[in-house]
């Protein structure tokens, strides 16, 4: 156990050795929560570490995600909100699982599309992303993949402190404080507060975020390790609205909506979005048996979503909060052909909704209704989940490794509305009666890789995944809709891949096709003009991603990040066999990185991100011409202590749509922001 202590205090000795940006052997822990080298692995996994990170200088959620192949996350009109396209269409529903320091930052079935703005996402040391269904590790909502940003690295050796300043356009300011240390030959910690605010270059746009993590590491004794995480973010933001119009768009107009109905909404009420996070883990580690590690991580997190639903007529407000106790138990057991883990994850939940009418209005036009104020719905739920999982490595070879797992998810709700029964006196929204509804699904896994060379892999991979309806979608129904059950929605994910590394360079190539069946899809009614969710038939997503890099000499090194993808229904009754939206067939993201020998520290990285065209609305009647923009990144080492950066984005100030859809016979487009400016120096001693 001397050599757990030992390579322990190795890895905190590493950081900042390796001169190149990008890390030509990156390590991995998602898959199977613990370290294991990407290249080895059968499954398809982009990794960001901290220096390439900190080049990045992240602001937004893309920022942090975007130069990974077919990952593509666009902020929302509350700025901080985003959603995300990962093997599937840019989307607000749960097809992925997003985890802090490999814990989900939310329960199934309470899913908020904007969850990486629970994460330390500004301040994160690396991000991870697992494409396709998950391992056996993971459940619902892990269909088409797995996000994990990390907080806080390990702690340091020696006391390190830093300051980090930086500002940038619109009023754009953020700084931050990290320091660690060790305590004793045993322990050690890291802490970090990060604060940022902007005004916003459009009306309406400001907002203030803060990000704090705290990890503290001790090795108990030659058996047992301890780490604990407090994690927490904070965020409000003022929320703007789309045009209608894409002339507001080419103009750069800087208004919060050309919408006049947004307008009276600012009148009204307060239109903004609020995240409030936070989370406390225990990890022990426990090697008192030989060839077994037993893992045990219980931990207890609060998070709460608030805001106005701008995209209702009636501008309702939303608060939702969800208090967990969560337990994540992992056994590893070592045997002479391969290992075996095994264990089970499960999750209590207290939770509750209330949607508020904040004044009288009456609304115009098609569907014109009256809605008085008051409460529209209130209510309670709670949750549970427990999930027994095993997976198996085996070496049928020195060549061939066979993988397996088989993962079995109970998910049940106990919901209580504290409201009447019945519709509101708008005669819009129904509120169910009190009832329980629960949810379980087994998840097979398989996966081969055969490695004819040491830097050669060749991997096929099966995965089945699932994801529960969410606890709005079952109780938040519309009247005339109240009686539509909802099942879960089940994945098959297939998946062929190749990784090869060569001296100074590697390269990885995946092409799958996954299926989701009974898809749990928006409807529109044209009489009421009302929206409802209800099982469908099957969407088919199907592509290829590429990634190579490769450091050319000393001082030039090349990343090029590629994803063509196809979208669609199959055999809808809707939709038929149409494209879906907002689902762009070619992504792509390229940079290149100069670090000169004549100016020793200096790194500037140019970089070009592309969105390909796509349809507006399911019925692919409209398309949008999608979008390209270039950024220019620089970081330079003056010495030991100090460190300048700066970034210019969106280099040639396109006018261009992050979103761009048509519902209701309306067009929506969210404006890009255009060229900024931002600039920063760190201070380390």
């Amino acid at each position: 156990m001397n050599m757990i202590k030992i390579s322990l205090i190795t890895i905190a000795c590493v950081v900042g050795v390796h001169a190149q940006v990008i890390n030509l052997e990156p390590v991995s822990v998602t898959g199977l929560r613990e370290e294991q080298k990407v290249s080895e692995q059968a499954l398809s996994i982009s990794t960001k570490e901290e220096k390439e990170i900190k080049l990045d200088q992240v602001i937004f959620q893309k920022d942090l995600l975007n130069s990974m192949a077919g990952v593509r996350i666009e902020q929302t009109t509350s700025i901080i909100g985003h959603k995300t396209a990962i093997r599937m269409p840019s989307t607000t529903s749960p097809y992925y699982l997003f985890l802090q320091d490999d814990i989900p930052v939310q329960s199934s079935g309470f899913f908020n599309h904007n969850g990486l703005s629970y994460t330390t996402f500004e301040s994160a040391s690396s991000v991870e992303v697992l494409k396709g269904a998950g391992t056996a590790l993971y459940g619902s909502d892990a269909v088409a993949a797995v996000v994990n940003v990390k907080s806080a690295s390990t702690p340091s050796k020696e006391l390190e402190t830093s300051v980090r300043m930086k500002g940038g356009s619109h009023g754009y300011i953020s700084g931050s404080v990290e320091a660690s240390d060790t305590i004793d030959e045993d322990s050690g910690y890291r802490a970090k507060v990060n604060y940022s605010k902007s005004s916003g270059w459009r009306q309406h746009t400001s907002y203030d975020r803060y990000e704090a993590s705290l990890r503290y590491d001790e090795m108990l004794n030659d058996e047992n390790m301890l780490k604990i995480i407090l994690t927490g973010s904070k965020t409000d933001a003022e929320q703007a609205d789309s045009f209608e119009d894409y002339a507001n768009i080419e103009n750069r107009n800087t208004a919060a909506s050309d919408d006049p109905n947004f307008a009276t909404a600012l009148e009204k009420t307060d239109v903004r979005r609020k995240f409030d996070y936070a989370r406390l883990s225990l990890e022990w580690s426990n090697y008192s048996v030989e060839g077994l590690e037993i893992s045990t991580t219980p931990y207890i997190r609060y998070n709460r979503n608030q805001y106005v639903a701008t995209w209702e007529k009636n501008l309702p407000s939303n608060d939702s909060e969800q208090q967990t106790l969560g337990l994540l138990q992992k056994n590893t057991l070592d045997m002479s052909n391969g290992r075996i883990i095994f264990g089970f994850d499960t999750e209590y939940t207290d939770a509750s909704t209330k949607y508020h009418q904040d004044f009288d209005l009456t609304t115009s036009g098609w569907g014109a209704k009256t809605y008085t104020q008051g409460a529209l719905y209130d209510y309670d739920v709670e949750y549970f989940a427990i999930s027994p999982y095993v997976h198996t490595d085996i070496s049928l070879s020195e060549e061939i490794i066979i993988s397996a797992g088989l993962r079995y998810d109970y998910n049940h709700y106990d919901y209580t509305n504290n409201l009447s029964v019945g519709a509101d006196a708008s005669n819009t929204y129904y509120r169910v009666a009190d009832r329980s509804d629960s949810f379980d699904h087994l998840s097979p896994k398989l996966a081969l890789s055969y490695h004819p060379r040491k830097d050669l892999n060749l991997y096929a991979r099966y995965a089945n995944g699932f994801r529960i309806p969410q606890a709005t979608r079952l109780y938040s129904q519309n009247v005339g809709y109240e009686d539509v059950r909802l099942d879960s929605e089940t994945s098959n994910t297939y998946e062929i891949g190749v990784k090869k590394e060569f001296k100074n360079s590697y390269i990885e190539l995946a092409a799958y096709y996954m299926s989701i069946d009974d898809t749990i899809t928006r409807y529109e009614d044209d009489i009421s003009g009302l929206y409802y969710y209800k099982n469908g038939d099957s969407t088919l997503h199907r592509g290829i991603e590429a990634t190579a890099f490769a450091q050319m000499n000393e001082e030039w090194g090349a990343k090029v990040a590629y994803s063509y993808a196809k979208h669609s229904y199959e055999n809808d009754e809707v939709y038929g066999s149409n494209e879906q939206a907002e689902a762009p067939n070619t992504t792509a993201n390229t940079r290149l990185i100069y670090s000169p020998d004549y100016l020793n520290g200096l790194s500037v990285m140019a970089e070009w991100q592309y969105v390909g065209s796509y349809w507006m609305d399911d019925e692919n009647t409209k398309k949008y011409n999608g979008y390209s923009i270039g950024n220019l990144k620089a970081d330079y080492k003056y010495n030991e202590n100090i460190s300048v950066f700066g970034k210019i984005t969106n280099i040639t100030d396109k006018a261009y749509a992050t979103s761009a859809t048509y519902r209701y016979n309306t067009n929506n487009y969210t404006p890009g922001d255009p060229r900024q400016f931002y600039a920063g120096l760190e201070y380390r001693w």
